[in-house]
């Protein structure tokens, strides 16, 4: 019987030590990919064409156009919408959202 209870604890404790282990490298992961990010944003600014391929719009397509399809695509790609998936897709879709966020801010700028 003791022996069983010890087998338990050390599968418990080991249960722990992994699941933490496995959270440190997730967050060390999601920071390296944001700085990695950030850093090819500085170096490739993006031009017209990237934002209104972010966007899905054509060159022919006015301001009203690319109004409707930032609020579509914000509307699907909000972190809100897939928090029921899991915290990948909902840092999947931030970026997603920041991506759809800036060109539009570009094009309202201009």
């Amino acid at each position: 019987m003791m022996r069983l209870v010890i087998l338990v604890i050390f599968i418990f404790v080991g249960y722990v030590i992994v699941h933490y282990l496995k959270e440190m490298f997730k967050a060390e992961v999601r920071q390296r990919s944001e700085r990695d990010y950030r850093r090819r944003d500085r170096e490739n600014p993006a031009t017209e064409q990237d934002y209104r391929r972010i966007l899905g719009v054509t060159d022919k397509d006015g301001p009203a156009a690319v109004r409707k399809k930032y609020k579509e695509l914000l509307a699907k790609y909000h972190p809100d919408k897939v928090q029921h998936l899991g915290v990948e897709f909902q840092e999947l879709a931030e970026r997603k959202t920041r991506e759809i966020i800036r060109a539009y801010e570009f094009f309202r700028k201009k």
